[in-house]
């Protein structure tokens, strides 16, 4: 009976501690796209980067998560090797620290992009993306 109370107790404690929420107001920026990739590089080479050094610096500087999702079923289902979407989870009032209502930089955001040429300007010799996007805020 001890044994069954304390394994409880672990998964309880182990839930509280890795389970993640999204809170109410957070925005939830879904952009899909196609990647032009350059001569000889993979789609694989070019997500390394995207995400694990672009993303990087991204998530620090705008203070978000970023995470590479795909679409399984419905109409934004992944059609394509070429094709990638990226989730990201802006907390509440967060994404308008950045950007205007209609999505458009703003001073600080635009200062943000230009600390991040460097690392755009290398996913560029990868590959283009062509994307549109669309913000779900929780309710």
């Amino acid at each position: 009976m001890k044994k069954m109370l304390f394994l409880s107790l672990i998964l309880l404690i182990s839930t509280c501690i890795f389970s993640q929420t999204v809170k109410k107001g957070s925005l939830l920026g879904l952009h899909k796209g196609t990647v032009t990739l350059s001569p000889n590089v993979t789609m694989a080479q070019f997500k390394d980067y995207y995400f694990n050094v672009y993303g990087a610096e991204f998530t620090k500087l705008f203070k978000v998560k970023m995470l590479e999702v795909a679409g399984i079923r419905g109409v934004d289902a992944k059609k394509n090797d070429n094709e990638m979407a990226v989730l990201y989870i802006f907390e509440p009032k967060a994404r308008d620290n950045f950007f205007d209502a209609e999505g458009k930089l703003n001073k600080l955001g635009t200062d943000l992009f230009a600390k991040l040429k460097t690392y755009s300007d290398e996913a560029n010799k990868l590959g283009k993306i062509s994307s549109s996007y669309t913000d779900w805020e929780i309710q």
